[in-house]
């Protein structure tokens, strides 16, 4: 990101202040697999925000998401205000220039750009560094983490952004997070084509733990973070693998456990920054973002959670999980900073491990005593299974194949 090189020094250092220093120095120029994340989508269930794969779920955890970007997951709410719009002697005050709407609210970050693309800043006037610093961080958000298929960004964050020196103390990681886990459930649904949110995280997340990378890399760089960095361009020797739809789905769907690396990221070797993250990766948390909250469910991926144990089958998922919107209270305060996935199993647990659901739960039952012949496939939907009230959850786009 070009402008951020050409920040006044204290603007800069507000950025890295707020967590963001090592994620905007390390964005890769990358050739983008836009046809990986469509394969991943074809697998993505909005009923437990995951990817149903032929051996078990995963999804992108709070520890991916910082271990990918650099930016920690964590702190305080969004404070959104849907009607700032309204109010054009505030945007002024907070931006000192009132700009053109594209929507209700919404800005192109084309024109944040435009703006300031000629102006001259006195670097000692405080308030021209203050509106600098909030239009810089409209301008990020909105071609990264809070990107969408427009190239827009809604003016209610600017509450969020008033002290300038208090804007990391705010979640805009969970924010992305939650803008990725919309925008490829919107995607699998076939709502829209187009993906957002720093899409190019999907990419590296299937590239590091699911080794479903194309590219041979010209220095390993296994240790570097935030990893993104290690798929920019330049650092891709050649490609050893075609880059279509169906090729990413025909690798997705004979992946299994042993072809995952379930500890990319070594717990020794992360900043302490990342350690919140690490310690949200294992609870029910509710991210909150522009398209609305949504949940994180660890207790779902206790597997990526515990690097590889293989554990007990997870409970059922949350009964607000399509009403979000509708949580307020203690709950709400509980959620958003992550209930342990300790409390939300039962004692003493149905199921001991998840073979044991995939047979009890999942297999048709048998109607005699006598097995199929050995090798014989028991081909079935996953939804064929499933109680009447979970009939809405999406079928998989190809059958699953479990042992006999």
């Amino acid at each position: 990101m070009e402008w951020c090189k050409r920040l006044p020094r204290k603007v800069a250092a507000k950025v890295v202040s707020a967590g963001f220093g090592d994620f905007l120095s390390h964005l890769p120029v990358a050739d983008r697999d836009r046809k990986l994340p469509v394969a991943l989508a074809e697998r993505w269930w909005d009923s437990t925000n995951s990817f149903h794969l032929p051996f078990r779920e995963m999804t992108l955890t709070t520890l991916d998401f910082t271990c990918i970007t650099g930016v920690a997951v964590g702190g305080l709410p969004i404070p959104w205000d849907y009607n700032v719009r309204k109010n054009a002697n505030y945007i002024k005050e907070q931006l000192g220039w009132v700009p053109a709407f594209t929507s209700a609210g919404a800005i192109r970050v084309t024109d944040i750009l435009s703006f300031y693309k000629d102006k001259v800043i006195d670097k000692n006037d405080d308030v021209q560094l203050a509106h600098l610093t909030r239009a810089f961080f409209l301008y990020m958000l909105g071609r990264t983490l809070l990107s969408n298929t427009v190239e827009t960004i809604h003016l209610c964050y600017l509450p969020a952004l008033e002290d300038v020196d208090r804007i990391g103390d705010y979640n805009w990681e969970g924010a992305g997070m939650a803008t990725l886990y919309n925008f490829i459930s919107a995607v699998s649904r076939r709502l829209t084509k187009n993906r957002g949110g720093y899409s190019f995280v999907w990419e590296v997340w299937a590239y590091e733990i699911l080794q479903l990378s194309p590219y041979k890399l010209k220095q390993d760089e296994r240790d570097v973070l935030p990893r993104m960095w290690r798929w920019r361009s330049c650092n891709r020797a050649s490609r050893q693998s075609p880059s279509t739809v169906e090729h990413f789905r025909r690798a997705i769907d004979i992946i299994n456990s042993e072809n995952v690396n379930w500890l990319p990221f070594p717990a020794m070797a992360l900043p302490s920054l990342y350690l919140k993250s690490k310690e949200l990766t294992a609870t029910r948390l509710l991210l909150d973002g522009p398209m609305g909250r949504i949940y994180y469910l660890g207790e779902r991926v206790i597997r990526q959670v515990y690097a590889g144990v293989c554990a007990k089958q997870s409970p059922h998922r949350p009964s607000d999980m399509y009403s979000t919107d509708t949580i307020s209270g203690n709950r709400l305060h509980d959620v958003l900073h992550g209930l342990s996935i300790a409390s939300l199993y039962p004692d003493p647990p149905p199921y001991a491990t998840y073979d044991e659901f995939v047979r009890s739960r999942l297999m048709k039952p048998m109607t005699s005593s006598t097995l199929p012949p050995s090798g014989k496939e028991c081909i079935i939907h996953i939804c064929d299974q499933l109680p009447r009230s979970e009939a809405t959850t999406p079928s998989l786009k190809h059958p699953i194949n479990y042992p006999p």
